[in-house]
């Protein structure tokens, strides 16, 4: 039986924003966006689709919602792998 839980409300006990950043930034290099560590701190406390949009600002084309949510998920992706 589970009698304790911990929520690591993420850099509270495990600090993966450099993670977060890797994979945030292999997306851009694959979109052709430019995008660095000021750029990333842009995207503290936002939620994953508010941080795309910020980085899509930098280009100039448009993208669907089903292409953003792409994004979304291969970002994901790319930062579990890093964890790994």
């Amino acid at each position: 039986m589970i009698d304790t839980i911990i929520f690591d409300l993420d850099g509270v006990i495990c600090s993966t924003d450099h993670y977060h950043y890797l994979a945030w930034k292999k997306l851009s290099d694959e979109l052709h966006i430019s995008f660095d560590e000021k750029d990333n701190e842009k995207l503290r406390g936002v939620s994953r689709m508010e941080s795309l949009d910020i980085i899509l600002e930098k280009s100039s084309q448009t993208y669907s919602q089903v292409e953003k949510e792409g994004f979304a998920n291969k970002k994901n992706t790319l930062y579990q792998q890093y964890l790994k």
